[in-house]
């Protein structure tokens, strides 16, 4: 359990105790799927066969979602078969004849196991039964996994000096902005005018001469980051925060979900944020800060030293984020030594 701060300001320090679990967010993909199928309990859906996968299952697309399914041994890609939506959850179940079927999701993972996965599938399928445009997405994405799915920073995001968390947070959004994994959707609003030139030229793709093949191991990696962020629902980056201090920092949004409890009201988007720093007084500070609304609980987990120093600045923190419009819900610290 997390220690709630329940006034302004904080009497006494807060005890480290043991973190409990945090309750693991669902794919999204796989929960707008079960979404869908939950308007279509009972009636019957055409599933559509994209290709037979090396294990001697199917990709189908049911829903607009391609999923994995097994089918009989004869089934050919093309066809079209009317399947009966029996169950969206936990399972998506589905009746052809008098055979019950379920469904799964096509890349069963995250991250660069998802794209190698993806990619072994699409491999394995066979050219036969794959088109030229599946085939090519094999040949990058085989060429791409294991290289890490992290926007890797060139530079240090602050320069020497007192940190000015404005300059930070600018300096971090940029490195994502321009890193590649929103090329497209900025070619798109650059089309619309929401988005100047020379905004796209600072991005990996406008550097690359055309005609350069998909399969260059750095757009490979681009193009494989951008899946695993898609499926993941998250972007993370790793550098240096300053010269010599290295900086990991993840960042995902947990959709929002019906709140059954409130006359389903629907819940606020919540962001998940994870880090990861050194500092030469306190050592290596891991850190995972949620954000709902104007309400922001953290975990640290620390060396046994930075717990005495973290604890006396609790109070500042409280007076920070309450001048930054914010509400410090829970705070909760334990050493790494802590069972």
């Amino acid at each position: 359990m997390v220690e709630r701060i329940s006034g302004p300001g904080v009497s006494a320090p807060l005890p480290a105790q043991p973190v409990a679990a945090s309750e693991r967010t669902g794919d999204p993909r796989t929960e707008a799927f079960q979404r869908s199928l939950a308007t279509m309990l009972g009636s019957k859906v055409p599933v559509t066969v994209l290709s037979r996968l090396g294990d001697g299952s199917f990709m189908v697309r049911v829903a607009d979602t391609a999923v994995r399914m097994a089918l009989p041994s004869g089934t050919q890609p093309g066809a079209t078969l009317p399947m009966k939506v029996l169950a969206a959850s936990p399972q998506p179940t589905f009746q052809l004849g008098n055979t019950t079927l379920q469904a799964s999701p096509l890349l069963p993972g995250a991250g660069a196991a998802s794209a190698a996965s993806l990619a072994s599938a699409l491999a394995g399928a066979g050219a036969a039964d794959l088109s030229p445009g599946a085939r090519l997405l094999a040949q990058v994405l085989q060429g791409a996994t294991g290289q890490g799915t992290a926007v890797a920073g060139t530079t240090p995001l602050l320069p020497p000096g007192p940190p000015d968390p404005a300059q930070l947070a600018a300096r971090l959004q940029g490195a994502i902005s321009k890193s590649g994994l929103f090329y497209e959707s900025h070619v798109a609003e650059w089309s619309e005018g929401k988005r100047a030139l020379a905004e796209l030229m600072t991005e990996p793709q406008a550097h690359k001469p055309a005609g350069t093949p998909p399969t260059d191991p750095a757009l490979a990696r681009l193009i494989d980051m951008q899946l695993a962020s898609h499926e993941q629902g998250q972007v993370a980056w790793q550098g240096q925060l300053a010269a010599g201090q290295p900086f990991e920092w993840k960042v995902a949004r947990e959709a929002g979900q019906d709140d059954g409890g409130r006359d389903g009201a629907q819940q606020e988007t919540a962001w998940h944020s994870d880090l990861r720093l050194r500092f030469a007084g306190l050592g290596e500070v891991q850190a995972r800060v949620s954000l709902r609304g104007g309400q922001v609980r953290i975990d640290l987990q620390v060396d046994d030293g930075a717990l005495g120093p973290l604890r006396a600045g609790t109070a500042r923190l409280e007076d920070a984020l309450a001048a930054a419009g914010g509400e410090l819900a829970a705070l909760h610290i334990r050493t790494r030594s802590a069972p």
